[in-house]
């Protein structure tokens, strides 16, 4: 089944079984629990400056951080569901071999894009480390920590890509 062809909502092909659905399934609560924390915090924040209270003086840059965690913990569940941006105007106008030919590019180019992704993530995360680099704001923390929601989405999305390439190999073979 292409992911083109999924049904909305639906896992474009459930191969690797269930502890890698799960995964992914963990993802997108964790990205939804995220984004309703964010809501919350930013409503109250709201509230409490128009009531003339700052108690929560840190909470734009905590609302940053849970925008950053819940973007890249969202995508590789959103393209395992299929729910990624695809364009099908000329994708649907072209012969199935072709179509196959078109996914298997897109899904190389995303493996090499989001693999390379997080290879880099990973050598900028470990020479912050290394120099001790910090984040002074409001909160004071290693600079590295900022680089791991990133390393995880891209190497959670080079894992997907990955997925589709083989379980799609092994479907046209069979």
């Amino acid at each position: 089944m292409s992911a083109a062809t999924a049904p909305e909502g639906q896992p474009s092909n459930p191969t690797w079984g269930r502890p890698y659905a799960l995964l992914m399934h963990t993802c997108g609560a964790v990205a939804a629990v995220t984004f309703g924390l964010m809501s919350l915090l930013v409503c109250a924040d709201v509230i409490l400056r128009n009531m003339g209270y700052d108690a929560l003086s840190t909470s734009v840059e905590v609302t940053e951080y849970m925008l950053i965690i819940a973007t890249f913990v969202a995508a590789p569940w959103v393209l395992y569901l299929g729910g990624h941006i695809r364009i099908d105007v000329l994708f649907n106008t072209l012969p199935a071999s072709a179509q196959r030919g078109l996914d298997l590019l897109s899904n190389l180019l995303g493996l090499g894009v989001c693999g390379t992704l997080a290879w880099q993530c990973a050598l900028v995360a470990l020479d912050s480390h290394e120099q001790g680099a910090m984040v002074f704001k409001a909160l004071i923390f290693p600079e590295w920590w900022l680089n791991l929601p990133l390393l995880f989405g891209a190497g959670l999305l080079a894992l997907e890509f990955f997925r589709r390439l083989i379980s799609r190999s092994a479907a046209q073979g069979a």
